[in-house]
């Protein structure tokens, strides 16, 4: 089973006001690293339970190994992202989780330190580039341009001719 993904809800108890709906912050790899409380905002570090794929206890299995033995034996390949090119003139922004990031901005995140924004991997979420690493963070999702429709008034109805009785 997949763990949610960033901006996605989740389970956790707030520390702050016992709230236990999240919206999932970060993420590495696929273990969830911070969550915002939905009720008073405030940002914590995912505490409830394991992520999926991760073992918790290091389960004894035969003999007494880890599964975790085995999953770090292997090398996982992985592409490196580079960090794209940025105006150096510009100070960097600061981290929230209600603003909106354009490619090539810098950001200071209070934990990772400053970042180049290298795209946007869904809704809601942009892939930064860290001295330690990429990060998927949550941001704010992109306003809709939708409208809501309006009542039409005097509007003739198919089965009536207009006007008539």
């Amino acid at each position: 089973m997949a763990t949610p993904g960033t901006g996605e809800d989740i389970e956790d108890v707030c520390s702050k006001c016992g709230e236990c709906w999240h919206v999932v912050m970060a993420k590495v790899k696929e273990r969830i690293a911070k969550v915002v409380c939905k009720r008073c905002g405030s940002q914590h570090s995912y505490r409830s339970g394991t992520s999926a794929g991760t073992d918790a206890g290091g389960g004894a299995g035969k003999k007494g190994f880890s599964t975790m033995r085995a999953k770090k034996s292997r090398t996982p390949v992985v592409e490196p992202i580079v960090a794209p090119t940025f105006d150096p003139s510009k100070p960097p922004r600061p981290y929230s989780i209600r603003d909106s990031y354009a490619t090539a901005e810098r950001i200071e995140h209070p934990t990772f330190g400053t970042g180049v924004v290298a795209s946007s991997s869904g809704p809601g979420k942009v892939d930064v580039v860290f001295p330690s690493g990429v990060r998927t963070l949550a941001c704010s999702k992109v306003i809709s341009t939708l409208e809501r429709p309006t009542t039409v008034s005097n509007a003739p109805i198919g089965d009536r001719p207009p006007g008539g009785k």
